[in-house]
């Protein structure tokens, strides 16, 4: 624990409540999205708010994360290769866990493994807090196992850059999928529908009810 908390990512450790999403605030910032009139870089997203312009970018997202900002290393994703006495094939048998398993091992870790539980404890982390959807189903990317051997890189691994890259891309996806249903273009569609059916309805009632009494005249 004292080698870690000279990490960047321990203070993670030290928030007072569960990191919360509030899916509406996202909701309502999406909705005001707007292309700002003077240009934009492509890893920038721009909102209007009243008067003011607010703009979502990697210099915004880390203030917020005070985690290692830069490029990213080309194919970093792709690497798949573990060493023979790597802790993935000692501890896991090569065998890829979610972030349940690795939970459950790390708390079972002796202090003559304080080494490997120190390495988990770091993938622990980038995992649970910003790497996969559900840690009791999603198994951790190699590439998390590959990079920890490698102590200095895994702290100096642009971790803010990468995280970044993947919550720019949901947000723009979201909008590119749900555009016309987050500004409310859906509903507004879908009340005009409704309002022209309710027309038809009432004018197939009232001719209905034309045609039954000229039926009725004609009996007499």
């Amino acid at each position: 624990m004292e080698k870690f908390k000279q990490d960047p990512i321990c203070q993670y450790l030290d928030l007072k409540q569960p990191l919360i999403v509030y899916k509406h605030l996202i909701h309502n910032l999406l909705k005001r999205e707007i292309i700002h009139p003077s240009g934009q870089r492509p890893d920038e997203m721009w909102f209007g708010l009243r008067k003011s312009k607010a703009c979502f970018g990697q210099e915004e997202f880390c203030l917020c994360t005070g985690l290692n900002m830069g490029q990213l290393p080309e194919g970093f994703a792709n690497n798949n290769e573990v060493e023979h006495d790597s802790m993935l094939r000692r501890i896991f048998k090569g065998k890829m866990p979610t972030d349940e398993v690795l939970y459950a091992t790390l708390k079972k870790m002796s202090f003559e493994e304080s080494e490997d539980a120190y390495k988990m404890l770091n993938i622990y982390m980038m995992s649970q807090f910003f790497g996969t959807d559900d840690g009791r189903t999603t198994t951790i990317p190699v590439w998390f196992f590959s990079l920890v051997e490698k102590e200095d890189e895994f702290k100096k691994f642009p971790w803010d850059s990468y995280i970044f890259s993947f919550t720019l891309y949901f947000l723009k996806d979201v909008l590119n999928k749900r555009l016309p249903k987050l500004r409310g273009e859906e509903e507004k569609e879908e009340k005009k529908m409704n309002k022209k059916k309710n027309k038809k309805s009432v004018e197939e009632e009232e001719m209905e009810v034309k045609v039954k009494g000229k039926g009725k005249w004609k009996g007499k």
